[in-house]
């Protein structure tokens, strides 16, 4: 009942609990409870949760109130919302485990279905970035972020405005780290900067608050809150890579996920990455030369540790010689769906990585931009955690790959080019068959938590 109570929040977060139950036609969410035995209640009395955690032992951990809980194997039977057997939890409560334990897929290639593509030949809903990133939402629908500007685009691709301009003034940009819709708000992070720019719905600027610390990448969490996965080295943030932000006050409130301390020595260790799509109240984080992940509760319990190399990407101990040696793989976002599958993707070479001639700089070699495309491929691997194997893999022969959120389910979004070789931005969901209803349309599955009660 508790679980069904929280994902009613209006705000869609990073994962909710689905609801256990479907409402009848005409059924009020009390009825619905009612008929499945629950006592009368008061619906303000009930404690909303902060998140909860599904565990490969089949236990159930959820946190209230600031207390963990425990409940032991469930089952089929009684709906664990139902039960009175919560014992709290005193001690550590995460579980680790090794890549080296998953059943490997050499050959298990992923399908994916189109799911929409969107960008204009030309004027102002052209796709200007080779790799802009894309946020989803009930409303408007599609959020492109390029460097100094947004665009928003309706479930069928159509163009409906661009929003701001570069500059330093309120409402402009300097250079974009990402963007989301956020409390019914769309809200903008800038890397030069280091503030937050707000805009309603419509595109007209709100307002612009100061976030202080080193921009990057981040994840609505619910309640106005969101999560930024940026290493900044300030010292009182030094190696705590996650940082819990109120866009009412734009200043953090946390900074959490503490890194093991082999971690901050080693290559690519202040470049981190995050999950775009995680359960409700978590956030996956890993460092990018590392196959080592990490699952944190937004209050800073350590959730999910999982260790160990993967058959294609060995943890990077040293810097290569970039004029000798192929680009190393590189962590480059994590999500994970309802179905406890953890999407990874990385950068991987080319097969043709050394065609491409590197230039020379004062800071060493360097592929020219231009050439990335044939230097850097883009591999996402798919994992089931719950049984520990591995789904299936999928490359890309470009560097431009991107996993986004939609609508609570991750999927992948891409720069492709028509016939007329005009640049569209095209979003990919996993083709499941197997997904049920909505594969292959242009409108993303409602998320529980957005669906009305």
């Amino acid at each position: 009942m508790v679980a069904l109570l929280a994902a009613c929040d209006e705000e869609p977060t990073t994962g909710p609990e689905p609801p256990p139950r479907e409402r009848g036609e005409g059924q009020s969410l009390l009825e619905v409870l009612q008929g499945a035995g629950a006592a009368p209640f008061e619906v303000r009395t009930v404690p909303i949760l902060d998140w909860v955690n599904h565990r490969s032992d089949g236990s159930i951990l959820l946190q209230r109130d600031g207390s963990v809980y425990r409940i032991e194997s469930p089952g089929d039977t009684i709906p664990w919302y139902e039960l009175d057997t919560w014992e709290e939890v005193t001690g550590p409560v995460y579980e680790a485990a090794s890549w080296s334990d998953f059943d490997i897929c050499a050959d298990c290639d992923l399908e994916l279905t189109e799911v929409v593509r969107f960008g204009d030949p030309d004027g102002p809903g052209m796709i200007e970035s080779a790799a802009p990133g894309v946020a989803w939402t009930e409303l408007p629908g599609y959020v492109v972020v390029g460097s100094t500007y947004l665009q928003t685009f309706d479930y069928e691709g159509r163009f409906l405005r661009r929003i701001g301009r570069e500059g330093e003034g309120p409402g402009e940009f300097i250079g974009i780290a990402d963007a989301h819709v956020v409390h019914g708000r769309i809200v903008a992070l800038d890397r030069a900067k280091r503030a937050w720019s707000i805009f309603d719905l419509a595109g007209e600027f709100v307002d612009e608050r100061p976030y202080g610390y080193a921009a990057g990448p981040f994840v609505p969490v619910g309640r106005g809150r969101v999560v930024v996965v940026a290493m900044d080295w300030s010292p009182e943030v030094a190696g705590l890579p996650l940082h819990l932000a109120d866009i009412d006050s734009g200043v953090p409130s946390l900074h959490f996920g503490s890194m093991d301390d082999a971690w901050e020595s080693a290559p690519y260790s202040d470049s981190v990455q995050g999950s775009v799509v995680s359960r409700y109240g978590t956030v996956w984080w890993g460092t990018a030369g590392s196959p080592g992940v990490q699952e944190w509760s937004v209050d800073d319990v350590l959730l999910r540790e999982i260790e160990g190399e993967l058959p294609w990407f060995p943890e990077v101990t040293e810097f290569i010689d970039p004029a000798r040696e192929p680009p190393s793989t590189l962590l480059r976002s994590l999500a994970l769906d309802d179905r406890e599958h953890l999407w990874m993707t990385t950068h991987t070479a080319d097969p043709e990585w050394r065609d491409v001639e590197l230039e020379r700089t004062p800071e060493g070699y360097r592929v020219p931009l231009e050439r990335r495309i044939d230097y850097l491929d883009t591999r996402l691997d798919i994992f089931d955690l719950e049984e520990q194997r591995h789904i299936g893999s999928h490359v890309w022969d470009s560097p431009y790959v991107r996993l986004v959120n939609l609508g609570g389910e991750p999927a992948v979004s891409i720069v492709e080019y028509d016939e007329d070789m005009v640049r569209q931005l095209v979003v990919y969901r996993l083709d499941q068959g197997k997904r049920g209803p909505g594969v292959g349309s242009t409108m993303p599955l409602t998320h529980p938590a957005q669906q009305p009660f």
